[in-house]
């Protein structure tokens, strides 16, 4: 099964079009808030939303259905 993490942050519209987006696979999604941890934050504070599959990240401009949907079958 693939492990997939949304890295999102509260008030984040994209994030919100990101996590309808994973509901439509059959996937479980680990969800991580940036703003919890000042490591996370600095590192995606300008990438968000981020979605990593497996160990492999796409940032908001990579992320779309078709690119969703190749990585997760």
């Amino acid at each position: 099964m693939q492990r997939v993490v949304l890295y999102r942050k509260n008030g984040c519209a994209l994030c919100d079009e990101v996590r309808a987006l994973l509901s439509l696979f059959s996937v479980e999604v680990a969800e991580i808030d940036i703003e919890t941890d000042p490591e996370l934050h600095e590192k995606y504070f300008l990438e968000i939303p981020v979605v990593r599959i497996n160990e492999e990240e796409l940032d908001y401009r990579s992320i779309d259905y078709f690119e969703l949907q190749k990585r997760l079958q």
